[in-house]
């Protein structure tokens, strides 16, 4: 019980921190990196950029609450109406993405790696739902993890993006990194961890 809560305690403080980090881009200003994007300039983008991301925190927010077994079997209307706004949110934000992904910094690659990840959050948010309409609960719970694995993916590429603080390299080589080595990453370790306790 204790490590559920540890885990459940760290998932809600990476969506916390995904807010605080995301506090700039929700601003009207253009700062920061955008200031180099060319299509920062146009409205229609800082829509779809900002629904991306408030309804990925949204997502990220409502995820935790969702692996807690506890409160699924003593509160399953609540657990419903959770998961409902979760489905939303990652729907919402998965669309978003995608679009926001074709003019990402890095050139193609960056893009092609932001939209396969749009693709795949879309994808197995579909057949998380496809599960638990067919009554086959194990289905949907596998495919609702590998949909927050990716979901949490934003604070892994987060983090990854503050080494450049750290190490030697230019910032947009770590940024095309980050378009692909978080949401591979976190897939595997899920896998890992399904692995290990015989759910595979």
């Amino acid at each position: 019980m204790t490590k559920k809560l540890l885990f459940t305690g760290f998932l809600l403080t990476g969506a916390i921190a995904m807010l605080i980090m995301s506090i700039d881009y929700l601003t009207k200003d253009i700062n920061g990196i955008m200031i180099h994007k060319e299509v920062s300039r146009f409205a229609w983008y800082w829509i779809v950029l900002k629904t991306h991301i408030v309804s990925g925190i949204l997502a990220i927010g409502c995820g935790p609450f969702q692996f807690i077994k506890r409160l699924r079997k003593q509160r399953p209307r609540f657990h419903k109406k959770l998961g409902y706004l979760y489905v939303l949110a990652v729907g919402i934000s998965s669309i978003a993405g995608f679009v926001s992904a074709q003019f990402a910094m890095g050139g193609i690659v960056s893009q092609i790696g932001f939209s396969i990840l749009s693709v795949f959050w879309f994808y197995t948010l579909t057949q998380a739902m496809r599960g638990i309409l067919n009554g086959d609960s194990k289905k949907h719970q596998y495919w609702m993890s590998c949909n927050y694995a990716l979901t949490f993916a934003a604070i892994t590429q987060r983090t990854l993006l503050l080494t450049v603080f750290l190490v030697n390299i230019p910032f947009i080589e770590i940024y095309r990194l980050s378009a692909w080595l978080p949401w591979l990453f976190n897939l595997a370790l899920l896998h890992l961890y399904l692995y290990k306790k015989g759910l595979l």
